[in-house]
């Protein structure tokens, strides 16, 4: 992975990097992994078998729908009352567009960072935070108000990928990638003070970050050498990495803790479960499944944990966990970001239609599989979250 200097959206660029990589390297190998003691320089698992993964999809639609420009402003904009659902979405030209989507509309956009990479929100849904990919910040947004608060600096000649919130709502945690170097880090923030923790290595190029429910244990996903880290969040210690594969881009966790689901690393559009243990030692890398979507962008699983969203630059698929088969038929597109509503009823998908300019969600439905209307945004979807059930 090149390092040097940074510039407005490299992160962003990163990932597409990435998805280029994967395409390229995809039909080589398929991996399947499984755990064996290591040291924290040797990665736990190795590859074990080879595949081909599968390529084709049917489409069901695409969405087709012009650009409507949305201004931008630095003044703080008030959210909208919440229906049924409401979604915040960070955007590549720097703001958090909040979304209806019951209704199917979005607010005014609130102006945030030049580059922003993901959106986390608190579990009380007060506030959202975002991680700003080229001037490594964390900015929070008071969904009720709209205003934008300080910007907490989280690290100098880095850049930042991916942000989770502890179930307590106590601390952020963020993944950060240095301008020099190759070991990348996880950085806490005491959100109650905006105080800035002692930085935890991982791996090269960390790109995705997911926490167990109990608030236990972190796992880390690092792009750049192709493991998984285990965190134990107490001590603030990393395990030894976990082996999945050529750059992996996205991680979700199961409702229940006891699986995480890793997207791409082991092939095309291939997520590869692991199976999560009280000790992260223990930790097994199971074999990978392969899915209809392209180079892998997203991942998300539903709240009842029956089923993924699986998201690549040449379609979206869910199947069902933890078989892994296909749910209805896959849409084809490219698609960038994901989220699943708090209910488990809607999929809200980010996607991209590149040199044509058109970009924007489309809700798909859970249980029927059907895309409804999709909606412009001025900016490319980059990281979705729905605000959490009564929170409005």
């Amino acid at each position: 992975m090149q390092v040097g200097s940074r510039t407005r959206g490299t992160v962003f660029r990163r990932r597409r990097t990435l998805r280029t990589a994967v395409t390229a390297l995809a039909g080589a190998a398929t991996l399947a992994v499984s755990a064996c003691g290591g040291s924290t320089a040797t990665p736990r698992g190795s590859p074990t078998a080879t595949g081909t993964p599968q390529t084709s999809a049917t489409a069901t639609g695409t969405p087709t729908a012009t650009v409507a420009p949305a201004s931008r402003t630095a003044e703080p904009t008030p959210t909208p009352a919440a229906s049924d659902l409401m979604a915040y979405v960070a955007v590549s030209d720097g703001e958090v567009i909040p979304v209806d989507v019951t209704a199917g509309t979005a607010a005014t956009p609130i102006l945030v960072d030049p580059s922003p990479a993901a959106i986390a929100i608190t579990p009380d849904g007060g506030t959202a935070y975002v991680a700003d990919a080229d001037t490594a910040t964390l900015t929070p947004v008071d969904l009720a108000t709209g205003a934008v608060g300080t910007a907490i600096q989280v690290a100098s000649d880095s850049s930042l990928s991916a942000v989770a919130i502890s179930p307590d709502g106590a601390t952020a945690y963020l993944t950060v990638d240095p301008s020099v170097g190759v070991t990348g880090s996880v950085v806490p923030i005491t959100l109650a003070g905006g105080e800035v923790g002692t930085p935890i290595p991982v791996g090269a190029d960390p790109v995705a970050i997911a926490i167990t429910p109990d608030g236990a244990t972190a796992y880390v996903v690092n792009g750049g050498d192709g493991t998984v880290t285990p965190i134990d969040l107490a001590s603030g210690t990393a395990d030894d990495p976990i082996w999945v594969g050529i750059a992996p881009v996205s991680i979700a966790m199961a409702p229940d803790g006891a699986t995480a689901y890793v997207l791409g690393g082991a092939g095309l559009g291939a997520v590869t479960p692991i199976t999560l243990s009280a000790n992260p030692t223990q930790d097994v890398a199971g074999n990978p499944i392969d899915v209809q979507s392209g180079a892998p962008t997203a991942i998300a699983i539903t709240p009842d944990g029956a089923s993924a969203w699986v998201l690549g630059g040449s379609g979206a698929d869910q199947i069902a966990l933890p078989a892994g088969t296909e749910k209805g038929t896959a849409l084809t597109g490219d698609y960038t970001a994901v989220a699943i509503s708090p209910d488990g009823t809607t999929a809200l998908l980010g996607y991209t239609r590149g040199s044509e300019g058109v970009q924007g969600l489309v809700p798909v439905g859970v249980s029927s599989d059907t895309a409804g209307t999709p909606l412009p945004l001025a900016g490319e979807p980059v990281s979705i979250a729905f605000a959490p059930s009564g929170s409005s």
